[in-house]
């Protein structure tokens, strides 16, 4: 063989084998992301996909908040698909910002307020939105609406953060639902397997369950600026619990996916199939053993009497 041949040679042999594994990989990812978006079908949560969603995409991109966006859109339709029809049904949401939910709610048909630390950064969208969002600090001061004002209370990704028991703020959602009102809370599950498996790996490693980043992070937040953080996560016996304690009966409880979709769309295999691949298979995982999942979901209700 030509010996000045050879080099040119062993690239494009280097080179087809490299694009025959990202084939097979591809392939791979493929049948992965499939069956996984089968498995467990019925109680998985399909995104709404409707005109709704796609405005709420455009304001959300218009704002600069395109990537939160894509992030959460999961946990909003499992949190729509779980209200159901708004049947024109007052909803209070405590914990509004950025607004993307209290968007949502509105185009569904439901009539909102919101309840926030900070409601005026986002002012400008309350405004067009018309609803109004009263300030209010929840472990220090009781929601500023009257008993049985409300058929909905939502309070999604909001009692991590909380530095007390929550038990306080659950009573009071009691008070301002009226009897057959409901609760929705969603927050991380503290056994997603994620979380666990990285707990895990720092124990092994003889390490802080905290990087030195999220300790001196968490450390140096004073006032209500420590709120930006997690306090702890809940399981969801522990969630359920609380729910029950502040009076109200367990009308639905669902451990939801809502992170692990994300980086699945079908476009990103050809640009990142090893990613997608290990995405697929991590997805996979959880959606056959939902106590796993990344979100637990529980509906409560008010007792009529």
């Amino acid at each position: 063989m030509n010996s000045r041949l050879a080099p040119s040679i062993s690239v494009q042999i280097g080179t087809t084998r490299s694009s025959a594994v990202s084939m097979i990989l591809y392939g791979a990812a493929l049948r992965v992301v499939t069956t996984a978006m089968m498995i467990d079908e019925q109680t998985m949560t399909k995104v709404d996909q409707s005109a709704l969603f796609a405005r709420v995409e455009q304001s959300a991109r218009a704002d600069g908040k395109e990537a939160y966006f894509r992030l959460h859109r999961y946990r909003f339709a499992a949190m729509l698909q779980a209200m159901g029809p708004a049947n024109g049904a007052r909803v209070l949401e405590v914990g509004v910002t950025p607004g993307h939910f209290t968007e949502l709610l509105v185009g569904a048909g439901f009539q909102v307020s919101g309840a926030d630390l900070d409601p005026f950064t986002r002012k400008a969208l309350w405004d067009r939105l018309g609803v109004e969002v009263r300030q209010v600090n929840l472990e220090r001061e009781p929601l500023p609406y009257p008993d049985t004002s409300f058929d909905w209370v939502v309070f999604s990704e909001v009692i991590e953060h909380m530095v007390y028991s929550p038990l306080p703020i659950l009573r009071e959602f009691y008070r301002v639902l009226r009897p057959g009102g409901r609760v929705l809370i969603t927050t991380p599950n503290e056994l997603y397997l994620k979380s666990r498996a990285r707990a895990i790996l720092r124990m092994l490693l003889w390490q802080s369950l905290s990087t030195r980043e999220e300790f001196r992070h968490q450390m140096l937040l004073e006032g209500e600026a420590r709120y930006t953080t997690h306090s702890r996560t809940y399981t969801m016996e522990e969630l359920t619990w609380l729910v029950e304690q502040a009076g109200f009966r367990i009308e639905s409880r669902r451990f939801e996916a809502p992170w692990e979709r994300v980086g699945l769309e079908a476009g990103r295999l050809l640009r990142a199939p090893h990613r997608v691949l290990a995405k697929a298979l991590f997805f996979a995982l959880t959606a056959a053993i939902p106590p796993t999942r990344s979100m637990l979901l529980v509906v409560g209700r008010r007792p009529l009497n």
